[in-house]
């Protein structure tokens, strides 16, 4: 930072010597090869405020920062001066039970959200990868989705409005507290996804369900992956109502604790038992027509967590060697073929563990190599052969000798020019997490 001094000075009088960070404390905040030159944990949104309006003036390059699971994602940045942690913020503002709506500060960790919506009986259905442990505002500004999108959504779907602090200072909100709220346009998507480029969430207002009374889960043991995807469509296009449809090859089910070592089809239900006895008849029935029999799961909600934070914590693939994450997505249709295609483009040089959310396609898997180059093609040919089914891929986490051989968010899309003319637009500096985005945004 150039004015270091006068730039230390004029943080500690924002936040306090207390929520100042500098030299070994730092560390957590480290990026790769990056490092912040000093990080604040501000404890109101006019202090960040201030802080961003600080770092406007002084052109000080601001990463922000809230629990840290899912800051693999991404470049990392071309200058990184501050690290702007939200842990603070950290409460649940309103819950409108009746209303089944909810406003929370981006700091809040999950697990703590989630507990006091329980309290009413309800929850917000985001079970993204690490959600437990990750921030509000960081699950949102990742854009990560879990195994429930197939029942309720992403982010997208549920949350109802942000307020923001963007690069100079200024604190907007967007969006509406109530469910229905149809007055154009919604900026609050842009900003959902966007990885903290084009602002800094500070709360967000969302719609929140009803826990389920009872929920049933199976696991279907299948012959190959196509049988399961051919299950999977089958049970999707029927009068059921999954919470969760996942087909999983044998190294992704293995690492989840499936009963067979070969592929399967991971489903669940949930209501009140009246219901679910008659639906998991009509499971059954449906499996037994596709040659197999479910195996119910007596515990689903370990099986679920379990699961659902596979590739991140859930490890598909033992043993040395370079491994590297990754998420994609294909037609729904789909899923089995790109899971196939990139287990055939990866031999011989690699091994895999892959899971799919069969209603919207999203994959997500493992890799593993015993060299730098054989890992790079690895990805490489997988990106190709998701590529070739309409599909994509991008890198969540990977060693740092890697991701200099690899482009983690791959080809720009289409739409790339509208988002660099966003950025310019809310970040004319450049001082919002710079060069971590897709294209380098």
């Amino acid at each position: 930072m150039t004015g270091a001094t006068s730039t230390t000075h004029g943080l500690r009088a924002i936040v306090g010597a207390d929520h100042l960070l500098t030299g070994d404390a730092l560390a957590r905040y480290r990026l790769g090869a990056a490092s912040a030159e000093a990080a604040v944990l501000p404890g109101d949104e006019q202090a960040v405020s201030r802080v961003l309006r600080l770092a406007w003036e002084q052109g000080l390059a601001v990463v922000p920062w809230g629990a840290g699971t899912h800051q693999s994602i991404g470049y990392r940045p071309v200058r990184y001066d501050l690290a702007l942690d939200l842990r603070r913020l950290n409460r649940l503002l309103e819950h409108e039970p009746a209303d089944m709506t909810a406003t929370a500060q981006a700091g809040i960790r999950m697990a703590d959200l989630q507990r006091g919506l329980g309290e009413q009986g309800q929850f917000l259905p985001l079970d993204a990868p690490r959600a437990e442990g990750a921030s509000l505002g960081g699950l949102l500004a990742s854009g990560l989705a879990g195994t429930l999108r197939g029942r309720y959504g992403t982010a997208r779907d549920l949350v109802l409005g942000v307020r923001m602090a963007h690069a100079d200072g200024t604190i907007t909100k967007a969006g509406a507290k109530v469910v229905k709220n149809a007055t154009g346009y919604d900026v609050t998507k842009l900003y959902l996804g966007s990885h903290g480029t084009l602002g800094i969430i500070l709360e967000a207002t969302f719609r929140v369900y009803s826990r389920p009374a009872a929920e049933q889960a199976w696991w279907f043991p299948v012959v190959d992956l196509e049988t399961g995807q051919a299950l999977a469509n089958r049970i999707l296009t029927s009068h059921l109502v999954p919470n969760r449809v996942e087909l999983l090859d044998g190294s992704a089910g293995r690492a989840c604790r499936s009963p067979t070592d070969g592929p399967s089809l991971l489903v669940s239900i949930s209501g009140i038992p009246k219901a679910l006895q008659a639906q998991a008849g009509d499971m059954a029935r449906l499996a037994e027509e596709s040659g197999t029999s479910p195996r119910e799961i007596p515990a689903p909600e370990r099986t679920w967590a379990t699961v659902g934070d596979f590739p991140w914590v859930t490890q598909g693939i033992a043993g040395t060697g370079l491994q590297a994450t990754w998420r994609g997505g294909v037609p729904p249709a789909d899923c089995a073929t790109g899971m196939r295609a990139v287990g055939e483009a990866i031999k011989p040089q690699a091994e895999a563990a892959i899971a799919a959310s069969v209603a919207h396609g999203a994959l997500r898997g493992q890799l593993r190599a015993e060299t730098v180059e054989a890992l790079t093609r690895s990805l490489t040919a997988s990106r190709n052969a998701l590529a070739a089914l309409g599909g994509y891929l991008v890198v969540l986490d990977a060693p740092e000798v890697v991701r200099h051989h690899v482009d983690v968010w791959g080809p720009p899309p289409d739409g790339f020019g509208a988002m660099k003319r966003l950025k310019a637009e809310f970040d004319p500096k450049g001082i919002l997490n710079p060069g971590r985005f897709v294209g380098g945004i």
